[in-house]
């Protein structure tokens, strides 16, 4: 979930960091305990904290658990982390990290995948929500979907709080098999005091291993991107995965038909394993992508009432956009970068499931990059890190008139979370 405000001062401060002076801190690496720590995600509780959750490697038994802690800005670190109990052997995907997200009324929901042990596809497998009204006794796990089978893999989803308080999520689903081409989209809510109830299904022929990104804008209206896979008439029917955007005006109830967010026509019969971010500022929609249709690079591009402006090239070495608002039509984007910026380098899933539940970490040493642009205009570009490690998988959210990003930083001995604050 996106707050979507955010101070004209940090600016400022950005051009300083840029120049050297204070602004930026030292990379931290979060506290953990566990053997390796992946799939940052950043919310907000319903005090308007901000709250990191991530899947950390217990010593014990091996298995991946959820974690969550609040942030403390005066100390620039973490509070003590809580434990989800039922996503012990969740997955940990790097395109569908497990989350948590919390109701206005302080109910905490946590959502993870795991795989169905012992099944034929090595992709099958669900997705399971829990519930706690204080962090501390949980509910027994339950399916997010109704359907159940063991056949195939449901997974890469997002989540947002409605305006009425409530929770909605999306995500893609394997049900209808070989029937249709790639996955399906489908989007369900909770209901008061309760948790989710019944799913629709939005959308058929989804890019199988690209992460889907759901949002709730200042007045309430939801917006959604995904990536699609298309055949064009132009092209010959050939198959293309670009990326789509949905909208709903009515707490999702309804949605808008699918509009292309560029014409990019990539040409690829797998998954780039790299998803969409939106974010929405001054009533403008933006989002940024990756895509090799073309020239091959991360775009960005904002909306209008006809459709969607032409893209403009943000960088042809990043990978993993994160997009936050900031102040007077401003926008921020975090992504990871190639060290050398020698070539590209994409996950691929040619497999005919396509649902991986592996993370993974880019080719050679990387870097996390933040940009701040406005009016479509690039303004600040600043290296949060040097290219020295293996940095991928970057988010970010605002706190308090400053920037919160972490990552995740590959090691040889396992991965481990790291995160640094923008002062104001």
């Amino acid at each position: 979930m996106k707050k979507i405000s955010f101070p004209l001062l940090v600016v400022t401060l950005l051009l300083a960091a840029c120049n050297g002076k204070p602004g930026v801190n030292e990379s931290k690496a979060l506290n953990t305990s566990g053997l390796e720590a992946v799939g940052p995600y950043f919310t907000s509780d319903h005090k308007g904290n901000a709250v990191l959750c991530w899947t950390e490697q217990d010593v014990q038994d091996s298995l991946y658990r959820l974690k969550y802690a609040v942030y403390d800005q005066q100390k620039d670190q973490f509070g003590r982390s809580v434990t989800v109990p039922g996503s012990a052997g969740c997955s940990v995907s790097a395109e569908s990290m497990a989350k948590i997200v919390f109701k206005s009324d302080g109910t905490v929901m946590a959502v993870f995948a795991k795989r169905f042990p012992n099944e034929k596809s090595p992709y099958a497998g669900a997705i399971y929500y829990s519930m706690s009204a204080d962090g501390k006794n949980w509910s027994d796990p339950d399916f997010l979907h109704s359907d159940t089978s063991h056949a195939y893999g449901r997974s890469f989803f997002d989540l947002t709080r409605l305006k009425d308080g409530e929770l909605a999520a999306v995500w893609l689903d394997g049900r209808f098999g070989k029937s249709i081409k790639g996955s399906a989209l489908f989007f369900n809510r909770t209901e008061k005091g309760k948790g989710f109830a019944a799913e629709t299904c939005l959308d058929k022929g989804t890019c199988e291993c690209c992460r889907t990104d759901f949002m709730t804008d200042e007045q309430g209206n939801l917006h959604m991107a995904y990536r699609s896979i298309m055949f064009p008439t132009a092209l010959s029917d050939k198959q293309v995965r670009d990326m789509v955007y949905k909208k709903s005006t009515d707490n999702g109830q309804t949605f808008s038909e699918a509009k292309t967010i560029s014409n990019d026509n990539w040409e690829i019969n797998g998954c780039p394993h790299s998803g969409p971010s939106l974010a929405v500022t001054d009533h403008t929609l933006h989002a940024v992508w990756f895509t090799a249709g073309g020239s091959s690079g991360l775009y960005e591009t904002s909306a209008t009432e006809s459709g969607f402006r032409p893209r403009q090239l943000i960088t042809a070495s990043g990978k993993h956009p994160q997009l936050v608002a900031l102040a007077n039509g401003k926008i921020a984007m975090v992504c990871e970068e190639s060290a050398d910026h020698g070539h590209d380098h994409m996950n691929m899933d040619h497999s005919k499931a396509g649902m991986t539940m592996s993370h993974s970490a880019p080719a050679g040493m990387s870097k996390i990059v933040l940009r701040i642009s406005g009016n479509g205009e690039p303004e600040n570009k600043i290296e949060l890190t040097k290219g020295l490690e293996a940095d991928n998988h970057a988010v970010l959210t605002p706190v308090n008139g400053g920037l919160l990003v972490a990552w995740v930083r590959e090691g040889e001995k396992g991965a481990s979370i790291h995160y640094t604050y923008l002062k104001q």
